[in-house]
């Protein structure tokens, strides 16, 4: 059945590509972007990150809002995705879904080790890992229907659909990457299929 999907942060590498697969899955897309134009045939909702009332009517007649905003400078600290996060967790109603787009430094290398507490993580991505956990301490707790997706470093790239995905754990793979069109490709299925609920998904290139 096709879905009603708004996605924030469309204009992203990751963005873009979770909207180009959910045109092709069959949902009736929107995006909410400062911007008064879009490449994709879809309705646009202008305003910005802060404007708690806008984003609380934007919302409204949705099944399934997606975040997929960050902070495109690495040296610079301010939080992104967390305040995001903890504002559209407030607003979502009981019959919505919510998916966040967070890093693979939330899902488990082990039973007892999450990947972003592993020595030797990239030191340029620290205030990326921050805002992150902030997200996800905030609104895991929440008796919400939220989705965390945690692909590791994501490049530029159409879907080809050989990834990996594996829940609350970060897939085995010798890949180090994964193509902005298999993370959209991965949202937009489960969009369709539901089959995940109150957890985390980490993807990687099979």
């Amino acid at each position: 059945m096709s879905k009603k999907v708004i996605v924030f942060g469309a204009t992203g590498l990751i963005g873009k590509q979770i909207v180009k697969e959910n045109i092709k899955a069959g949902n009736e897309v929107s995006v909410y972007i400062r911007q008064t134009v879009y490449p994709e045939n879809v309705a646009i909702i202008t305003g910005n990150l802060d404007d708690e009332t806008k984003i609380a009517e934007a919302i409204k007649n949705f099944d399934v809002i997606v975040s997929a905003v960050g902070n495109k400078n690495y040296e610079d600290p301010t939080m992104v995705v967390a305040p995001l996060g903890k504002l559209l967790s407030k607003l979502i109603s009981n019959n919505q879904r919510f998916i966040l787009v967070g890093g693979s430094g939330l899902t488990l290398h082990d039973s007892k080790t999450l990947r972003r507490d592993l020595a030797g993580q990239p030191e340029f991505l620290k205030n990326q890992r921050a805002d992150h956990w902030e997200a996800y301490i905030n609104i895991a707790p929440l008796d919400i229907n939220y989705l965390f997706i945690c692909p590791t470093m994501v490049v530029e790239g159409d879907s080809d659909e050989n990834y990996l995905s594996q829940e609350n754990y970060f897939p085995k793979s010798e890949a180090k990457q994964i193509s902005a069109g298999n993370v959209g490709h991965f949202i937009a299925k489960e969009i369709g299929e539901e089959k995940f609920n109150k957890t985390r998904i980490g993807l990687v290139n099979s």
